[in-house]
Parts: structure tokens; C-alpha cells; sequence
């Protein structure tokens, strides 16, 4: 059956023959008169199907979320969706919709971010001609080891990625510095750049930033791997540095989600740059700017300057380009020994570093709730160490479940996709830690001179108290092995 005329007309500029065409090429689908193999051929259909919200008036939305999630669970289809940009559009679609229709999103973008070869071949055990891959059953050599569904729509996630950010030259120039130094062995050099990173560049920065491009992030998180075996005094100050960089990441991320859910800054026109605004300045400031100045915050940038300059702050989020600066010349003093401000590349000449693969960023972008999850992870060992430590430690625990709460639901305990084994096995590695450490300290808790044991122990037990409740509802107790929970009389 010719299908290029009727799939043409799905992208038509009138809404009625747009609909017409669409009830068409479903109704055949339904009745099987034309089958997913047959439409899967077709590359335009891809691209009036998701050129669809484009238009004024959107009709059958569920309908078009619905055929889209049918045709990522095809690997040529899903290969051919990444290929015409689908990964992108849908994310920055998604917070525009309903929450039904955001679900389904989530469940098309979760089937666009696996590997072909890691999806099944949807063959029946009792049948190994069907389907398009035939192997060989006499094999053993393809026993399932534990029963994961990488075409089942993740359920767990309230709160999955932020919208994309591009960056300028000198924005990759700034990140790339950073990380740079996070890695180097002069412990002084990574001391000073967390709190370079801490103290403006996650103010010039969207927080967002650092999980899109997440080396910096996970180099802060191996931060806290390090051991006494580098020098106690090293660790502990290293571990300080990292603990508050972390905490505030968390901070800056919690804000960013709370823009993204107010209401008030919701547009139905939607630009992509305006998801890249401060959270602290109204829509209506950043229309004004866009409209009296053709390089947004070169002069009316919301931000305010940098201490010792007398330029604009540049913000960091894509939006300014690649301004110059008047700071003196002691701003720029030794800029080979550390990592790169603002306030060095802006009147820096700096190389090229050519055009972004966006699509592979978006494969190794961290969503909120593997970020929250890495954290409470990485974390959670160091409640172990001294007390200035685990009280920084506990601080971070406590942020970085709040920004759990915000991602994860209960659900992640019966989600059999991969994202929800992954967060799911993570979380009862977490509370397995936590159980150690509790019994670690339960010995001294009963001696009142060891007032250290004592903090230390009734800290970790409220925390893992919070986590429980947070995370682990009531009904998935039963089972479970408790802990004794013992204090003295």
C-alpha cells in the first residue's frame, strides 16, 4: 500500500485534513491493514508526527504521544527518531504538557536513550521463527539472568530532565578549565576550584548545567572516594571542599526545579532560550531585553556584575555570547595557576572548540534523580569519618533527599525498567550502608563518654529514618529485616 501521499498529509497546513490523515493511517494500523514495519520506512512520518505540536492548534495530542511511544519500541524506528532530532524536541515538549502526556514522554525518551543491542527481540519462547532476528535456541548461551524490561515505560520518575542549554565558546572554555582542575594532584589546586565552582561559577551557571554536562559533578562526587591513604589532614579538607560544592549544586538544582514548575513563567510560546534565564528574573524582564537588544545580556543582562568589574556579568547559560570585559589586569593574575573565572576568558582569545554533538551530550546527561541518588550514594560512607566532617556530610544527605523526593516516587520499587533496577538496586545499596554504619556505632552508643559515637549514631538513624519514609512506602516494610534501635535509659 502506498503510504507517502496519506503520511505527506499529516503535515498539511489545515487542521482538518491534518486530523483526517492521522484517523486514517490509525485506523488502518488498528485494523492491521498496514502493520509498524510498514510506516516504520517512512522518515516523514517521524517528522510531521513531532512538526505536529508545532502548529496552532494541536487536536489527537494523546494520540500522536501515543503512536510515537509505539514506534521507539522498534529499533529502526527509535534509531530513525534520534536521527531527526526527536530526543530534543521531546524534552524541551515535556514540561508543556499534561502530566499524562508527560509520562508517555518519558516513557519514548527512556526506549530513545537505550542501545539497539540492548533491546529484546520481542520473540516468543515457544516460537523462534517469529520476529525479525532469528538465533539459534538450540545455544544456552542465551539465558536470561534476571527479567528486565527495556521496553516498559519508566513509572518511578516525577522529574526527569531539565530543558536542553546550549553554551558559547567561552562558557565549554570556562567548564572545561574547571574540570581540568578538579583532577589535578596539587590538592591546593582542587581545594580552590571547588570553591571557585561554589562560589561563582554556580551563580553564573544554570544548575542544570552540571548535570547535562556532568564530568564536573561526577568529579566532585570522586572527591569523596579519597582516602586517609593521601594524608588524613588532605582527605578531610578535600572532602570539606567537595561536601559544600556539592550542597550547593543541590541548592542551585532545587531553585532551577522550582522555576520550572512555577506556573507564572510558563509561555505558550516556547523558545528555547527563555528556559535559560535566571531563576530570578521575571519573564517579563527578559522579553523586555530581547526586544531593546539583539545580544541579550551583553547590556541588559539581570545579573549582577562581578566585584572589580565594571562590565556585565556574563551569565553562563548560552544566552550572551562571547562578550568582552573592562577588568583590570588583576583580575587575570595568575590565571595559568588555577581554574579559568569568567572574569579570565572574557577578554581572553580563546581557541575554538568547535560545533557540540548535542545528541551524544544528551545520551550522557544525568537525569535529577541519578544525580540525587550518585550523591546519597557517594556520601553516605563518609558519615563514618570525624565529626565536622559527618555534620557537613549530613547536611549534604539532607539536601540531596530533598531533591530525591522531587525526582523519585514509591514506585521505584515495583518499576522493572532500567532506569527504575538501576535507581532501585542503588537505594538498597544505600540503605544496606546505612544499616552497617548504625551497627558500627550501636556499641558505643551506650557509653556516654564517647559523645562522638553517640552524634554520630542518632544523626544516621534520623536520616535513614527520613530516607524511608521518603522513599519506602509502608506496604514494602513487611519482610524487611529492622534494626534494633537501642539508647540508654
Amino acid at each position: 500500500m502506498e503510504l507517502s501521499a496519506l503520511i505527506k498529509k499529516i503535515g498539511h497546513s489545515l487542521v482538518e485534513i491534518r486530523v483526517r490523515a492521522l484517523k486514517s493511517v490509525l485506523s488502518k494500523l488498528d485494523h492491521s491493514l498496514i502493520s509498524i514495519h510498514d510506516v516504520v520506512q517512512e522518515k516523514m512520518l517521524f517528522v510531521y508526527l513531532l512538526e505536529w505540536f508545532n502548529f496552532p492548534e494541536v487536536p489527537m495530542s494523546n494520540e500522536v504521544l501515543d503512536l510515537l511511544l509505539t514506534l521507539s519500541k522498534h529499533p529502526s524506528s527509535a534509531q530513525m527518531l534520534r536521527d531527526v532530532g526527536a530526543v530534543d524536541f521531546l524534552t524541551q515538549l515535556s514540561p508543556n504538557v499534561k502530566p499524562r502526556q508527560r509520562a508517555v514522554i518519558d516513557g519514548t525518551l527512556d526506549q530513545l536513550f537505550m542501545l539497539p543491542d540492548l533491546l529484546p527481540s520481542q520473540t516468543d519462547e515457544n516460537s523462534s521463527e517469529t520476529g525479525f532476528f532469528h538465533k539459534n535456541t538450540s545455544s544456552d548461551q542465551f539465558v536470561p539472568i534476571q527479567r528486565i524490561s527495556a521496553n516498559e515505560s519508566v513509572r518511578c520518575l516525577k522529574f526527569s530532565v531539565f530543558p536542553w542549554l546550549t553554551l558559547t565558546n567561552t562558557d565549554r572554555h570556562i567548564l572545561s578549565s574547571n574540570e581540568s582542575s578538579l583532577g589535578s594532584n596539587n590538592p591546593n589546586l582542587v581545594r580552590t576550584t571547588c570553591e571557585l565552582l561554589c562560589d561563582v561559577i554556580m551563580q553564573d551557571f544554570p544548575a542544570e548545567i552540571f548535570l547535562q554536562r556532568p564530568n564536573i559533578a561526577k568529579k566532585l562526587l570522586s572527591l569523596l572516594k579519597l582516602s586517609t591513604g593521601t594524608g588524613e589532614g588532605v582527605a578531610k579538607y578535600l572532602h570539606l571542599a567537595a561536601l559544600s560544592c556539592l550542597r550547593q549544586l543541590c541548592v542551585e538544582l532545587r531553585k532551577r526545579l522550582r522555576f520550572h514548575q512555577d506556573p507564572s513563567f510558563y509561555s505558550a510560546k516556547q523558545d528555547q532560550f527563555s528556559q535559560n534565564s535566571s531563576f530570578s528574573c521575571p519573564q517579563e524582564v527578559l522579553g523586555a531585553q530581547r526586544s531593546q537588544s539583539s545580544s541579550p545580556g551583553v547590556e541588559y543582562s539581570p545579573r549582577p556584575s562581578v566585584v572589580g568589574r565594571t562590565g556585565q556579568r556574563a551569565r553562563g547559560d548560552g544566552q550572551d555570547g562571547d562578550v568582552a570585559s573592562n577588568s583590570g589586569s588583576s583580575q587575570r593574575l595568575g590565571a595559568a595557576d588555577r581554574a579559568l573565572t569568567p572574569a579570565d576568558v572574557a577578554t581572553a582569545d580563546l581557541p575554538d572548540l568547535g560545533v557540540e554533538n548535542i545528541l551524544e551530550l544528551q545520551f550522557q546527561q544525568l537525569t535529577l534523580a541519578q544525580f540525587s541518588v550518585a550523591t546519597v550514594e557517594h556520601a553516605i560512607p563518609i558519615l563514618k569519618t570525624g565529626l565536622h566532617v559527618f555534620q557537613r556530610a549530613l547536611e549534604l544527605l539532607s539536601d540531596a533527599l530533598l531533591l530525591l523526593c522531587e525526582s523519585v516516587s514509591e514506585l521505584v520499587w515495583d518499576d522493572h525498567s532500567l532506569v527504575g533496577t538501576e535507581l532501585r538496586e542503588k537505594l538498597r545499596a544505600c540503605l544496606e550502608l546505612l544499616g552497617d554504619i548504625l551497627c558500627s556505632h550501636q556499641s558505643h552508643s551506650a557509653d556516654i563518654s564517647h559523645i562522638h559515637q553517640r552524634m554520630t549514631y542518632i544523626g544516621t538513624a534520623v536520616f535513614t529514618l527520613k530516607l524511608l519514609q521518603s522513599v519506602l512506602p509502608p506496604e514494602k516494610v513487611t519482610g524487611w529485616s529492622c534494626w534494633s534501635w537501642q539508647t540508654s535509659p
